[in-house]
Formats: structure tokens, sequence, C-alpha cells
């Protein structure tokens, strides 16, 4: 795991790592070390894990990368990819291949959506391209597949009304397709998400037309070449907001946060689609809870997905757990797991060994300062999901 802490002063980024599945982690070390001025503080950090490397990436005054071949007990020397400040930082990686995407701001409502790879596992990397058309940037949401490399973002930095557009490379990312326009409609198009599995690639979003907003998923069957009509994924409550996805197989669960009208409480929602997208089943509410959930985060696990949302109010929030049982909707228990006295949130999940393992981590304020806290969750028999569900490897 890696976080900023600046505590020492310039707001650097430190890393710890386990070898035995969160049991136990070895030392802190800071990674910035080298390279950067002690003035800049360090953010958007993003870290990845595949087979022996691992790779972290960040903004310090501009983008920074360091990578690890020996699963992460060695790093190389931190590269200092970009001099400018950027933002919407994200990271993937396919084989020998890692990507990076993000954005830049050049003045008011002008900037651009750029893109930067390494064929060779991040120890070198290619020019900085320039991915979006007429200066208009936004959010950008990055995936890879073997040598697909695909490309979300809206453009609501440069566009009140804004809208989504994709693109995609088959090459590695050497070269990209042109630009599709997924969304064109008088709401706003954002807080974007991006789900691949084989060929299928799906892209959910909230469609936001005041007073009411809508999550809505599109489906390419053919690696992103074409994408079918938009489906309405949201049933209920009249505001849903803040999409995730995950993809099992043919089934495809998308939650949300959801908000009646008038109401400033919300609750966290889980739908599933049993037909790859085409329609999805009335949601159940995951949180049920009087006080307030969101920043709810989604990811693959057990023969299901599990969540992590955040439950309360700022100054006395807890960060809570809840999974699927089964291949269906049907919820275990909920659990809180902060369970303190402090103030809990900016909740991450992660699963490993086929979805067996869940990792959970969260920020802890309290009077005598920060902390970043861990948990897991395990299920027995792993090498029979990975036989059921070989996609979760």
């Amino acid at each position: 795991m890696a976080w900023v802490d600046a505590a020492t002063g310039g707001g650097d980024v430190y890393y710890r790592r386990s070898t035995d599945g969160g049991a136990s982690f070895g030392p802190v070390r800071n990674l910035s070390g080298g390279g950067v001025t002690s003035e800049e503080e360090a953010h958007d950090v993003r870290v990845l894990a595949l087979g022996e490397r691992v790779y972290v990436t960040w903004v310090e005054g501009g983008l920074r990368f360091r990578s690890s071949d020996d699963r992460g007990v060695t790093f190389g020397p931190v590269l200092e990819l970009t001099s400018h400040p950027q933002g919407g930082l994200r990271l993937a990686a396919s084989g020998d291949d890692v990507y990076m995407g993000w954005y830049r701001t050049a003045e008011d409502e002008v900037g651009d959506v750029l893109f930067v790879r390494s064929p060779v596992a991040g120890h070198v990397f290619a020019d900085v391209d320039v991915l979006s058309e007429n200066r208009r940037y936004g959010g950008v949401e990055l995936a890879a597949r073997g040598d697909n490399v695909y490309v979300l973002w809206d453009d609501g930095g440069s566009n009140d009304g804004a809208d989504l557009f994709f693109r995609r490379s088959t090459d590695a990312g050497v070269t990209f397709g042109p630009i599709q326009r997924l969304t064109q409609t008088d709401g706003e198009s954002g807080e974007q998400e991006l789900a691949v599995l084989g060929n299928s690639v799906y892209v959910v979003w909230s469609e936001c037309a005041f007073p009411t907003c809508e999550v809505r998923l599109r489906r390419s069957t053919d690696a992103g070449a074409t994408f079918g009509p938009d489906v309405k994924v949201s049933q209920s409550p009249a505001r849903a907001f803040s999409p995730r996805v995950a993809v099992r197989d043919s089934r495809v669960f998308v939650s949300w946060v959801g908000q009646t009208q008038d109401v400033y409480e919300s609750d966290v929602y889980l739908s599933m689609s049993l037909d790859g997208g085409v329609t999805f089943a009335a949601p159940v509410n995951v949180s049920h809870s009087a006080a307030d959930s969101r920043d709810a985060r989604l990811v693959p696990a057990g023969a299901g997905v599990r969540l992590v949302w955040t439950e309360g109010y700022n100054g006395e929030r807890d960060v809570y757990t809840r999974a699927t049982l089964g291949f269906g909707l049907t919820l275990g228990a909920a659990e809180n797991l902060s369970r303190t006295a402090g103030d809990s949130g900016e909740a991450s999940i992660a699963t490993s060994r086929c979805g067996t393992q869940a990792h959970v981590v969260w920020l802890e304020w309290a009077e005598s300062g920060n902390s970043v806290r861990y948990r897991r969750a395990s299920l027995p028999f792993s090498s029979l999901y990975c036989a059921l569900l070989p996609e979760a490897r």
C-alpha cells in the first residue's frame, strides 16, 4: 500500500508491503526521496501489483514514477516524467506494458487529456501523447487487457454540460483509434468508471439533469470498436450518483449512492445484470442506515462482489463492508471495520487470491494525529474459486 504523509514536512509518498496476505507488513519506506524538491507536496498516489512487479506513480510538482521487479523489495530511481502539475492520474498495466492517463489544465476551461506508455515494465517511457481534441478535458479512466488499451474521459473541465469520450488502442498504446462520443445530452455526464472482461468493455456513469441523476451503462462486445445503446441501471431513488462496476462472467454488478429528493442522507445500492448488461434487476439497499452512507467502492470477491463505504457524518464516520453470498444479490451481514471514536474515511479496497482475500485501508483522524488503518477478510479454498472464475486471476 502507498500513501502521502506530511508529518515529516513536505508530504512525501510512503510505502509498505506484506508477503503473507496482510497478516504482517514490512518497514515503512519513503518513495519520494531524490529528484524532487522538498517544497512540493505529493498527491494522486496510485499503486499496482502485477506478478513480480510493483508500480507506484504520483504527482509531486509533476508526474513521478517508480517501479520494482522483485515484488517491492527494492525500487528503481524516481522517474520525473513531466514538470507541470497534473490531475486525475490513472495507472494500468498488461504484461510488460505500463500505461498512465491524466489531464493537465493550461488555463480556465482549457486543457488536455494526456497518455504515456512504457513497453519495458516502467524502466523507460515513450513521449507523452495528447488523446483529447479541441483542448477539452476532464476526469480520466484507464484500462488495459493484452495489447488493448482503453481511455475514457469527460469534458467537464471545459464544458458546463459534460459528455463522455472514449478512445482505444489495439497495439499496446502506440497508436489510438478515433474518438468516440459516448454521451450527448442536455444534462451532465460524469463520475464515469470503466471495466473490461475479455472483449467486453463496460462504461458506467452518472447522468444528471437537475434535480435528478441516473446511473447509466453502455457496453461494447467488440473490444471497444463500437458501443451498444445506453441502459438505465438505477430505478430509485431520485438522485443516483458515484457509480461503480464489477464484472463476473456474464454477471455485471453496478453500485451507486442514492439520495431521495429533499433528504440529505444517502444509501448505497447494488444491482446486477445476468445478461451482460442488457437488463438489470431491481436494486437492493446495501447500507440501509438512518445515517449518511457514501464513498462506496466495489470489487469482485468470492463468487460475487464486496462493497466498502463510509457511514455517518464528518467527525464521527465509520467504514463499513458487506459482500454478496453466492452468485446473486443476496447480501451477507454488514460489518463496521473501523469501530473507533475517531473519524474514519477515504476507504479503498482490493482483492487477491482469485477474490478470496479482500484488503481494506482507510484514514483515521484523531486529535493525536492521522493514521492509515488496514483490515482483511479471507475465504477458504482459493484454488476452487480460481477454477470456477478464472478471470479473477
